[in-house]
Parts: structure tokens; sequence; C-alpha cells
């Protein structure tokens, strides 16, 4: 039941506002949702003109943390702006019009509620995404440490983020969407991150390169070689997530021919779960396994 919580929250904010536009009016409601939507598409657009800019200027002054704490910092003050001004015009346009009001009322006033779910929802699926993604990535790099080998069945569980993510990811056409406007939780972008670590590890790499699916798209994005630049191996030695998935090698290999379309569906919960099954020594002949 846990893997289904994003779900579960958006259902139950969507109830809430439906009943609360009922019977209060839809109007604060609805100007909230577009406040969010201008945030979303503010967000949207100076994100990736950051990405740009720090991918063709290496000696870019700020870090992506501090970057994306001011983007946050000016998206509040823009929604806030707009939903002040977006309130404002609508009561001007209902005024004394009792039809009007009507609109924002009762059952069609919870409906027209469902818009500001919709944005919501794109925010917070966003954030569950993300953070399923860093989990992910840490995941990943944990794995690809000198000595994994020798902890076999000592490894922690794959993260329970990722449950989330996935779990949203599989609802028809959301992934898509998702895509669209969170450039960091990105299908293509998050997995070419990933194989990116997993090439300079040479035990994760052995494990993968049985697959000859891995090795074909391992040739075409040249993995190996954008995880040997020294800036990648920096950022990675940092740990440097954000950067990572940012990096304009990483996002040159991933829109190499032929690459998009299988890091888009790559699973690669499957095969890391694959890795670490293997690093677990089956045992002895007579052993008692629940102890």
């Amino acid at each position: 039941m846990s893997a289904y919580l994003p779900i579960l929250l958006v259902s139950v904010f969507a109830v809430i506002s439906f009943i609360i536009a009922m019977n209060r009016g839809a109007i604060p409601i609805l100007a909230s949702g577009i406040g969010l939507l201008a945030a979303l598409v503010l967000s949207v657009f100076f994100l990736n003109i950051l990405i740009v800019l720090k991918g063709n200027f290496e000696a870019f002054p700020m870090s992506w943390p501090r970057v994306l704490a001011l983007i946050a910092v000016g998206l509040v003050i823009a929604m806030v702006f707009v939903r002040f001004v977006a309130k404002s015009l609508l009561l001007r346009f209902v005024g004394d019009n009792g039809s009007r009001l009507n609109w924002f009322e009762g059952f069609t006033g919870g409906c027209l509620s469902l818009f500001s779910v919709a944005v919501g929802t794109v925010f917070l699926f966003s954030g569950f995404r993300i953070a399923g993604t860093v989990e992910e990535l840490n995941y990943t790099a944990s794995l690809a440490r000198e000595g994994v080998v020798e902890m076999g069945g000592k490894i922690p569980a794959y993260p329970r983020s990722v449950a989330w993510r996935d779990q949203i990811e599989d609802i028809p056409g959301v992934a898509n969407v998702l895509d669209l406007v969170d450039p960091f939780g990105n299908r293509v972008y998050r997995n070419s991150a990933a194989m990116v670590m997993v090439a300079s590890a040479p035990s994760l790499r052995a494990y993968f390169i049985r697959d000859q699916n891995i090795v074909e798209l391992a040739y075409a994005g040249k993995f190996w070689d954008v995880s040997q630049d020294p800036s990648v191996a920096d950022t990675q030695s940092a740990q440097d997530r954000l950067g990572l998935v940012f990096h304009r090698l990483v996002r040159q290999a991933a829109s190499r021919d032929g690459v998009a379309e299988p890091l888009r569906k790559l699973q690669l919960r499957g095969y890391l779960e694959g890795f670490v099954d293997s690093l677990v020594p089956a045992p002895a002949f007579g052993e008692d396994t629940n102890s």
C-alpha cells in the first residue's frame, strides 16, 4: 500500500478541494492553480536556459543547489503575485452578477477546482520523481564503490522512494508529461547519468555487459568515454547528482542516434537488484538460511 502514497495523496487533495470549492466557491482555489501554473512555466523556461548556460560556460559562478534555491525563491514570489492578480480579475469578472457567481459554486465550482488539483499534481509528482532519482543514483554510486563485491548480503534494500516514482510513471501518459517539465527526473537523462556511473565502476560494468542490449546501448552512447572526462569524474567525486544529470556531456550522450529510446525504456532497478543478488553467496549444503 505504501507504494501508492503519491496517488493516495492526490486523491485526498482532489476530494478536499472539490468539497471546499462546492461550499465556499472555487475562485481562491482556481487563482492558486493559475499561480502554480505560472510558476511551472517559469521553472521549465529558466531551468532549461540555466542548463544550457552552465553546460557551455564551465566557469559559471554558482553551484546547482544555489541556483535551484534562487529559482525556488523567485517562483514563490511569482506564484504569489500571479495568484493575487488572477483572484482580482476573477472577482472583477464575477462582480455582482449572480449567474456568473454560480459558475464558481456548487458542482461546477468543484469541477473547476480540479484544474488546480491537476497543476498541483504535476508539482507533487515531480517532487516524488526527483526524490526517487536522487536516491536511485545514490544507490548506484554505493554499488559502484570499490569493495562492494565483498559486502555480499550486507547491501541495503532498494530505496522506497523509487517505488513511489515507479508507481507514478506507471500511470498512462504521466511519465511523458513529467519528462517535459522535470529535466532531472527525465528518464532519458537520469538513465544516461546512471550509465556513466556504471561505466566507471568495474564490477557493475562487468555485470551490465552480460546483456547484449546494454553493450549496444553503451557503445552507441559512448558512456565509457564520457565517464573518463575530467569534469564528469569531478562531478561524480563530488557526489553532485544534479550536476551529473545536467552535465553537458551526459546529455549529449543521451542525444546520440539510437540512444534516447533505449534509455527511456531502461529499467535500471532490475539490473542493480540482479547485481546485488549475484553478490550474495549461496548457502552451504545443510546451512540454516533462516538464522
